[in-house]
Protein backbone atom coordinates (compact mmCIF):
# COMPACT_ATOMS: atom_id res chain seq x y z
CA UNK A 1 0.00 0.00 0.00
CA UNK A 2 2.77 2.25 0.63
CA UNK A 3 4.51 1.86 -2.22
CA UNK A 4 1.78 2.39 -4.12
CA UNK A 5 1.02 5.80 -2.83
CA UNK A 6 4.74 6.74 -3.32
CA UNK A 7 4.52 5.27 -6.88
CA UNK A 8 1.21 7.86 -7.54
CA UNK A 9 2.99 10.95 -5.33
CA UNK A 10 5.82 10.77 -8.02
CA UNK A 11 3.81 10.50 -11.00
CA UNK A 12 1.88 13.32 -9.89
CA UNK A 13 4.94 15.20 -9.12
CA UNK A 14 6.29 14.66 -12.72
CA UNK A 15 2.67 15.22 -14.27
CA UNK A 16 2.76 18.26 -12.76
CA UNK A 17 6.25 19.29 -13.80
CA UNK A 18 6.08 17.88 -17.00
CA UNK A 19 7.66 21.02 -19.52
CA UNK A 20 5.00 22.65 -21.97
CA UNK A 21 5.69 24.03 -25.39
CA UNK A 22 6.30 27.58 -23.96
CA UNK A 23 9.29 25.88 -21.48
CA UNK A 24 10.64 24.25 -24.24
CA UNK A 25 11.07 27.10 -26.55
CA UNK A 26 12.36 29.61 -23.51
CA UNK A 27 14.83 27.17 -23.63
CA UNK A 28 15.81 26.51 -27.08
CA UNK A 29 16.21 30.73 -27.22
CA UNK A 30 18.11 30.74 -24.42
CA UNK A 31 20.50 28.08 -25.22
CA UNK A 32 20.66 29.71 -28.75
CA UNK A 33 21.44 32.95 -27.14
CA UNK A 34 24.60 31.39 -25.09
CA UNK A 35 26.12 29.21 -27.79
CA UNK A 36 26.24 32.12 -30.22
CA UNK A 37 27.10 34.44 -27.77
CA UNK A 38 29.96 31.93 -26.90
CA UNK A 39 31.15 32.07 -30.57
CA UNK A 40 31.19 35.56 -30.94
CA UNK A 41 32.98 36.06 -28.27
CA UNK A 42 35.40 33.61 -29.32
CA UNK A 43 35.65 35.54 -32.47
CA UNK A 44 35.94 39.44 -31.17
CA UNK A 45 34.17 39.52 -28.10
CA UNK A 46 32.31 42.00 -26.26
CA UNK A 47 29.10 43.96 -26.22
CA UNK A 48 28.90 42.79 -30.04
CA UNK A 49 28.49 39.49 -28.62
CA UNK A 50 26.15 39.74 -26.16
CA UNK A 51 24.12 41.77 -28.93
CA UNK A 52 24.73 38.47 -31.50
CA UNK A 53 23.63 36.04 -28.84
CA UNK A 54 20.40 37.96 -28.20
CA UNK A 55 19.46 37.84 -32.04
CA UNK A 56 20.47 34.79 -32.54
CA UNK A 57 18.41 33.51 -29.27
CA UNK A 58 15.70 35.03 -30.91
CA UNK A 59 15.66 33.73 -34.35
CA UNK A 60 16.22 30.47 -32.71
CA UNK A 61 13.10 30.99 -30.84
CA UNK A 62 11.29 31.64 -33.89
CA UNK A 63 12.01 28.68 -35.86
CA UNK A 64 11.24 26.52 -32.58
CA UNK A 65 7.63 28.05 -32.67
CA UNK A 66 7.16 26.77 -35.98
CA UNK A 67 9.61 23.42 -36.19
CA UNK A 68 9.45 21.50 -33.05
CA UNK A 69 6.92 18.07 -32.53
CA UNK A 70 5.99 17.37 -29.03
CA UNK A 71 5.04 14.14 -28.06
CA UNK A 72 3.19 14.52 -25.02
CA UNK A 73 3.47 11.27 -22.21
CA UNK A 74 1.57 12.84 -19.71
CA UNK A 75 4.61 12.13 -16.82
CA UNK A 76 7.59 13.57 -19.62
CA UNK A 77 7.05 14.75 -23.34
CA UNK A 78 9.78 14.00 -25.94
CA UNK A 79 10.26 17.32 -28.08
CA UNK A 80 11.82 17.08 -31.96
CA UNK A 81 13.49 19.59 -33.90
CA UNK A 82 13.21 18.72 -37.52
CA UNK A 83 15.87 20.91 -38.95
CA UNK A 84 15.83 19.30 -42.79
CA UNK A 85 11.79 18.60 -42.97
CA UNK A 86 9.71 15.34 -42.43
CA UNK A 87 10.74 13.38 -45.84
CA UNK A 88 14.78 13.51 -44.81
CA UNK A 89 16.06 11.93 -41.83
CA UNK A 90 19.61 12.77 -39.80
CA UNK A 91 18.95 16.57 -39.09
CA UNK A 92 16.41 15.93 -36.18
CA UNK A 93 17.24 17.49 -32.26
CA UNK A 94 15.40 15.38 -29.87
CA UNK A 95 15.31 16.19 -25.81
CA UNK A 96 13.26 14.73 -23.23
CA UNK A 97 11.60 17.00 -21.22
CA UNK A 98 10.94 15.25 -17.80
CA UNK A 99 10.53 17.53 -13.73
CA UNK A 100 10.89 21.10 -15.76
CA UNK A 101 14.41 19.99 -17.30
CA UNK A 102 15.36 19.24 -20.84
CA UNK A 103 17.70 16.68 -21.58
CA UNK A 104 19.32 16.40 -24.99
CA UNK A 105 18.85 12.72 -26.58
CA UNK A 106 20.21 12.94 -30.62
CA UNK A 107 21.64 15.92 -32.38
CA UNK A 108 21.84 16.56 -36.01
CA UNK A 109 24.39 14.22 -37.53
CA UNK A 110 26.35 17.10 -39.39
CA UNK A 111 26.43 18.48 -35.30
CA UNK A 112 27.99 15.17 -34.53
CA UNK A 113 32.02 14.89 -34.14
Amino acid sequence: MRALLILAVLAGTLALFNPGEDDFRSFVTERASEAVSDHARAAGGGLFADVVGSVGGTLAGAVARRAVQRSDYFLFSLYTIDLDGPLRTGEEWRFLGVASQFIPLKQPDSLEG
